[in-house]
């Protein structure tokens, strides 16, 4: 799994395998003139899993979602909004089946 910066992990969350974060909206590897990007070019955005929730294997999570309390987010998803606390979420993009 690749838990990069801005993540933000409440207690008790489960993060399976190979599960990808990211922090970026707009990654780019040189800016317009064409010299590299170094970090003061990255506009990093916070992504918040809040306590309880479970990210299931191979789920990809843009930046700037809220992962509601004790949802659960099914393997190989690509979840590109909020999820709602007690939800289930699957598919891409993913989208909720059920609470729980």
């Amino acid at each position: 799994s690749f838990i990069c910066s801005n993540v933000k992990l409440g207690d008790n969350c489960f993060i399976g395998h190979g599960v990808m974060f990211t922090n970026d909206l707009i990654p780019r590897a040189t800016n317009l003139d064409g010299t590299p990007q170094n970090e003061n070019d990255w506009n990093l955005v916070e992504t918040f899993v809040r306590k309880g929730a479970s990210i299931g294997s191979n789920a990809t999570i843009l930046c700037g979602i809220n992962i509601g309390e004790n949802s659960l987010i099914g393997a190989g998803s690509v979840v590109v909004k909020d999820v709602p606390a007690n939800s289930v979420v699957v598919g891409n993009p993913a989208r909720e089946i059920k609470k729980v």
